[in-house]
């Protein structure tokens, strides 16, 4: 990551097992991060979601950044989704999968829900590891935006330069390679997977703002099956 640009300051937490917070400060945007295994509080998370962005998604225009990281194993076949990463605008959901009980029906309907896209950087590996996740969870629509836009093989950090002026976004490789399992994510964690899901809600925004034949983000391409890619 850019340490000049970008922080993590966990905040005040007094039920730490329940839901933690932290502020994420990304360049000029200050990021509410609720990380959580806790059914209710992605519940509560995702019915706010839906109010405040409620003419987006009735317009069928609501973009939402999606990331996934996953249980370190041996073989990338027996790869399992560790965590699920959403992000809109200045809010991000990281949903512990492996700890939660079950998956409230609120998110499963989100993530089905054809009026919404879901967006990500060579996230063809995303859908399957959803499905195969321990809570079986399918996603509607999900468009690769290096895909979709002819970005080929340029990886995240380079796109956010590019589009967003977003300079010395790296991705370091042992926090994606860490234990995403472990029920305590770290600082470095929770801020890999915060800015990976906040950007891709950025750059779909900017896309969107350059494409002057398109005003929806449509799910019809862009979408890699098997592209796992790189950051």
């Amino acid at each position: 990551m850019n340490p000049q640009c970008i922080t993590t300051t966990p905040d005040s937490n007094p039920n730490p097992r329940r839901v933690r917070t932290f502020t994420v400060d990304f360049f000029v945007d200050r990021i509410h991060t609720v990380v959580t295994s806790t059914p209710a509080i992605a519940r509560e998370w995702v019915y706010t979601l839906r109010h405040k962005h409620r003419q987006a998604l009735y317009s069928s225009s609501l973009n939402i950044g999606l990331g996934v990281q996953w249980r370190p194993s041996f073989s990338p076949d027996s790869d399992t989704a560790a965590t699920l990463q959403l992000c809109v605008d200045k809010d991000c959901l990281i949903f512990q999968l492996s700890h939660a009980s079950t998956v409230p029906a609120t998110l499963r309907r989100l993530l089905s829900d054809d009026r919404v896209t879901f967006v990500g950087v060579h996230n063809g590996r995303d859908r399957k590891l959803l499905e195969e996740s321990e809570h079986n969870l399918d996603v509607e629509c999900l468009v690769d935006l290096a895909k979709k836009y002819g970005y080929g093989n340029w990886s995240m950090g380079e796109m956010a330069a590019k589009l967003l002026g977003a300079d010395d976004v790296v991705k370091p490789y042992w926090v994606g390679v860490s234990d995403w399992d472990d029920f305590w994510l770290s600082d470095e964690q929770v801020q890999y997977a915060c800015v990976d899901a906040h950007i891709s809600y950025l750059l779909a925004q900017r896309l969107l703002d350059d494409d002057d034949d398109d005003d929806v983000m449509s799910c019809d391409d862009g979408y890699g099956s098997d592209d796992s890619g790189s950051y």
